[in-house]
């Protein structure tokens, strides 16, 4: 058992390390080579944890994806309306101020064409598993919102097609520079579910 918990403490930490590198210097700077150099351990050692760049890659973002989803997940039960709920977790595509949310931002524009791989069992499991957590959550603020009486029961048909339109304005963003997330994806979350 301690063996596991010392091996996901090193991930932990070589995570956390690479982010920062990632932040600092951009990711298409990153030299692997240097930076196992920098964390004082032979490249046996390190690829003991990942096999390649793009493994450490996914597990960052997977990491900090996690931190964001549980802390916009934290912030949304602060909501005291149903636009409130949606506004803070659909924070983490809208805001673009906040560290916690750009500096995960730029990592993943910076990243998003390993994504296209759809061979990669890997990368579909973790998009599955972002979606699923996602769904949960927004499931969750619906059905809080039914309960209370302020949204129609068959409102959670919705819920997909919520998320599918937050993902794509997200990904039309990193293609247009012109394109203001924020507003138009307001739009829909303030207009579109139908209110009792």
């Amino acid at each position: 058992m301690s063996k596991k918990i010392n091996a996901e403490n090193k991930t932990q930490y070589i995570c956390e390390k690479a982010y920062e590198e990632f932040i600092q210097q951009g990711i298409h700077h990153f030299s692997l080579n240097k930076f196992i150099e920098s964390l004082n351990m032979s490249k046996g050692q390190f690829y003991y944890y990942f096999k390649t760049k793009e493994e450490l890659i996914y597990e960052v973002i997977k990491l900090k994806s996690q931190k964001i989803l549980e802390h916009t997940a934290q912030q949304t039960k602060l909501g005291k309306t149903f636009l409130e709920k949606l506004f803070a977790f659909f924070s983490c595509y809208m805001e673009d101020s906040d560290p916690i949310y750009a500096d995960l931002d730029k990592l993943i524009r910076d990243t998003f064409y390993l994504y296209f791989n759809v061979e990669n069992e890997y990368i579909k499991k973790m998009n599955l598993d972002f979606y699923n957590f996602t769904l949960q959550y927004v499931e969750e603020i619906f059905e809080e919102m039914i309960q209370i009486g302020y949204l129609k029961e068959d409102s959670k048909k919705f819920v997909r097609s919520l998320i599918a339109t937050a993902d794509g304005m997200y990904f039309h963003s990193m293609i247009n520079d012109d394109y203001n997330l924020k507003k138009y994806l307001s739009e829909p979350l303030a207009n579109s579910i139908p209110t009792k």
